[in-house]
């Protein structure tokens, strides 16, 4: 029904009919290993036969995760959780970080180890190389957790995921949480007014497209705690006017929630009056409120300005205005979960984070409380 052959080191079934267009059509098994092949071959012969499978009209990755067996190797299973992870879950940026991390990750291993010999060593291993930053481990471990959960749900590895273990030998800080002082704040935007304003004199800059739209775009991420992707993101539609909500996600964007969140500005007036000012600047409701979608622009012109105005404090970027946000939500007096609400964090351990954070003000709180 089904011929099997191999071709650059992989096998292929290759059904025939002389009724359809065209009479052969070739499938991928994704497998070097020839009795996962054969088992395969036998698997698809026997779902076309009983017309739950069309090789004409189906993707074989749509019968998902059952391609997969304890013969496959590293390589095998890795791409075919990729696959199907891309194809039902994960954004963009989700499925390129991780593929970076997983290919790094058997490359360290070895691509043809069988998925049966894999072990918590192996992870443990690539975990704690020399010279990785503790930060970058921590972030390693968040997709290998994922990947090994995957694992254990098909049944592919029986192992305990809380194995996974970081070593800070370094004795680096565990949480690094970079945010911005007011005076901070201060000094970058009244930096940028007064660059883009020599720049405008001098002809570096035009009049109608400059840099000064960057003083409005940091404080509302310092104001709004939203995430880059989501402000860059956001269209002159997703912001209700007359009830001042802010959708965040739509057509054109998913969050990482995967939902659409709701964001009550109507009693920020600071918000609102930045809203009002891009809003006029958008010919349509479907223009983005500043301009453009591109995150590497954004970056590098937030870090030239930022290099120059606090040359001491190059270590904090665009997200650490969100982390500021929530700072002063919390120095402020706001109640966590609300602040957990606002930044619209998952967890509220996330937010204890930061409050952990303030245990520097206890003294300075209770002494004012105290007098």
């Amino acid at each position: 029904m089904a011929s099997l052959f191999k071709q650059k080191s992989y096998y292929y079934l290759q059904f025939y009919s002389a009724s359809r267009i065209p009479t052969r059509k070739r499938i991928p098994l994704r497998t070097r290993t020839k009795s996962t092949a054969i088992k395969l071959q036998r698997k698809f012969e026997d779902l076309f036969a009983t017309g739950e499978y069309d090789p004409w009209l189906d993707d074989i990755s749509s019968h998902g995760e059952s391609i997969l067996t304890k013969d496959s190797s590293l390589q095998e299973v890795m791409d075919g959780y990729i696959q199907v992870k891309k194809k039902k879950d994960w954004r963009v940026n989700t499925a390129r970080n991780t593929e970076y991390v997983l290919n790094s990750f058997i490359r360290t291993i070895n691509p043809l180890l069988c998925i049966t010999q894999l072990s918590e060593s192996h992870f443990n291993s690539f975990l704690n190389q020399p010279n990785i930053k503790y930060e970058t481990k921590k972030s390693y471990k968040k997709v290998l957790k994922s990947f090994l959960i995957w694992l254990t749900d098909h049944s592919l590895v029986h192992f305990n995921k809380n194995g996974l273990i970081v070593n800070n030998e370094d004795n680096e800080q565990s949480e690094v949480i970079n945010y911005f002082t007011p005076e901070d704040i201060q000094t970058l935007t009244t930096f940028i007014s007064g660059k883009v304003a020599e720049d405008l004199k001098r002809g570096f800059q035009k009049k109608s497209s400059n840099a000064l739209w960057l003083v409005d775009f940091i404080h509302w991420q310092r104001l709004s705690g939203m995430r880059l992707s989501e402000t860059l993101n956001l269209r002159g539609s997703d912001i209700n006017t007359e009830t001042w909500e802010i959708t965040i996600g739509n057509d054109h964007f998913v969050t990482k929630s995967k939902r659409k969140q709701i964001l009550p500005i109507e009693k920020v007036e600071p918000l609102k009056a930045i809203a009002r000012k891009k809003l006029t600047e958008c010919s349509s409701d479907s223009d983005r409120l500043f301009g453009h979608k591109c995150r590497r622009h954004t970056n590098r012109i937030f870090n030239k300005y930022l290099r120059e105005a606090l040359p001491k404090k190059t270590y904090l970027n665009i997200h650490s205005l969100r982390h500021t946000c929530c700072i002063e939500l919390l120095r402020a007096g706001v109640p966590i979960y609300t602040v957990q609400r606002w930044l619209r964090h998952a967890d509220v351990k996330t937010t204890q984070r930061y409050a952990d954070l303030l245990n520097m003000d206890i003294s300075e709180q209770v002494g004012r409380a105290l007098k």
